[in-house]
């Protein structure tokens, strides 16, 4: 079973197993959606070879496959849903991966001080999902020593109607999921703070997918070094 933390955040009230399982069925269908494939994309640009992945809200572990069959040499993902985390890590282990990856289900906020560090750091559709951006955010950078990666809904007029019927529909059904548009300004101001400099990869109809670079790059993994 993989570690489990409790989450107050209402994830778990909205995904199901038989969503897990439908999503994995697709992935193995046709491969991860767009977006997630170019974050993919743009992060094996700079190579992983031998590195280590700390994925938020991994989902089924499309990142993590991907950048495993690359040669990553660890993923560490952390979902706020049982049944996702479940999912990520039998599929890694039919795949060869299983000694290289590790799990846990908890509201990543509420466990990051007990996280180490990763190369790599990607948060694929959750900055949406949380009201705190700067803190998520800033936790995560923390904890990156090389690229942050997002895939984050764009400031249109779609999304903001979209943003409000989620909303209504939670007020009505009593859920706490929220679908939140944070500025890319905002985004930017943590992200930038921390020592990161953006490089836009792609823009969908819903979806920005940028990567974030660590500006001082050897000079952090040299000062981790024993």
């Amino acid at each position: 079973m993989p570690e489990r933390t409790p989450c107050d955040c209402g994830c778990p009230n909205v995904f199901s197993s038989k969503e897990a399982e439908n999503d994995l069925k697709r992935f193995r269908k046709k491969g991860p959606d767009s977006s997630t494939k170019a974050l993919i994309e743009a992060i094996l640009v700079d190579g992983v070879e031998g590195q280590s992945l700390l994925d938020i809200g991994a989902g089924i572990g499309a990142i993590q496959l991907g950048l495993l069959e690359a040669g990553l040499a660890h993923a560490e993902s952390v979902d706020a849903t049982e049944a996702y985390v479940e999912t990520a890590r039998d599929e890694a282990i039919r795949r060869g991966f299983g000694d290289r990856v590790s799990g846990r289900v908890a509201d990543f906020n509420s466990v990051a001080a007990d996280i180490g560090p990763a190369d790599v750091v990607t948060l694929d559709k959750v900055v949406c999902c949380s009201p705190d951006m700067p803190a998520l955010l800033g936790r995560a950078a923390e904890r990156a020593r090389r690229v942050v990666g997002l895939v984050y809904p764009r400031e249109t007029w779609w999304n903001r109607v979209a943003a409000r019927a989620i909303a209504a529909w939670g007020w009505v059904t009593r859920d706490p999921t929220r679908w939140f548009l944070h500025p890319s300004a905002e985004i930017d101001a943590v992200l930038n703070g921390a020592g990161f400099e953006r490089h836009d990869v792609r823009r969908e109809l819903i979806w920005q997918i940028s990567i974030y670079r660590r500006r001082n790059v050897e000079e952090v993994i040299a000062a981790a070094t024993p």
